[in-house]
């Protein structure tokens, strides 16, 4: 596989790895509390939003935090530093 220029990294990593595996991981917590919430209004009935929106939620960001962990897993494999 050719390598990546260094000009266009930049604008493919743009923060940085930490950034990105530290923004991953704290939507990973969310979304655990956004399902542990869709469970707990399941049962109560309702918690402000619907189960149904609260697991919506946490899939969102789950989507989002495999988004942020594969840049940085890429940008380490590259070798990236900021």
């Amino acid at each position: 596989m050719a390598e990546i220029p260094k000009d266009i990294k930049k604008l493919l990593f743009g923060m940085g790895i930490r950034w990105h595996a530290m923004a991953s991981f704290i939507m990973n917590c969310v979304a655990l509390v956004c399902l542990l919430l869709g469970i707990i209004a399941a049962a109560v009935g309702t918690l402000g939003l619907s189960a149904d929106h609260w697991l919506l939620i946490a899939i969102a960001l789950i989507v989002f935090a495999l988004s942020a962990w594969f840049v940085a897993y890429h940008a380490a494999r590259e070798g990236y530093g900021k």
